[in-house]
């Protein structure tokens, strides 16, 4: 069971993003007017963005979009198989989008006398 069970997000305003509040609302809308939404557009703190794919069992599956457009959105899998379950999902993206501290140092080499 998902860690989050129980919870609703969409009455949360907890350091809830007005555009967040906005998506929760027209996927609700549309799923009470019979629309399917199937899949989520996410941008993590550091700066990637992700698309969190609907599946027919309940689980979600994960792709990072190559910002370029070359290389076409890359699937992160779960540890087993290809399908998160919502907890592991958002652990996951919480460890990996994160930005990352910058390098100690000036990268040169400098050396010693």
């Amino acid at each position: 069971m998902c860690h989050n069970a129980g919870r609703n997000p969409a009455t949360e305003n907890h350091e809830m993003k007005t555009s967040t509040k906005n998506a929760i609302g027209i996927a609700s809308a549309l799923g009470r007017r019979g629309f399917t939404v199937a899949s989520v557009e996410v941008h993590t703190p550091d700066g990637r963005t992700w698309a969190i794919d609907t599946t027919n069992t309940g689980g979600f599956r994960l792709f990072e979009i190559d910002p370029d457009g070359r290389d076409g959105p890359n699937e992160h899998d779960a540890v087993e198989g290809d399908t998160w379950d919502a907890g592991d999902l958002i652990d996951y993206l919480k460890a990996v989008g994160e930005p990352k501290a910058p390098p100690t140092g000036d990268g040169k080499s400098h050396p010693t006398p």
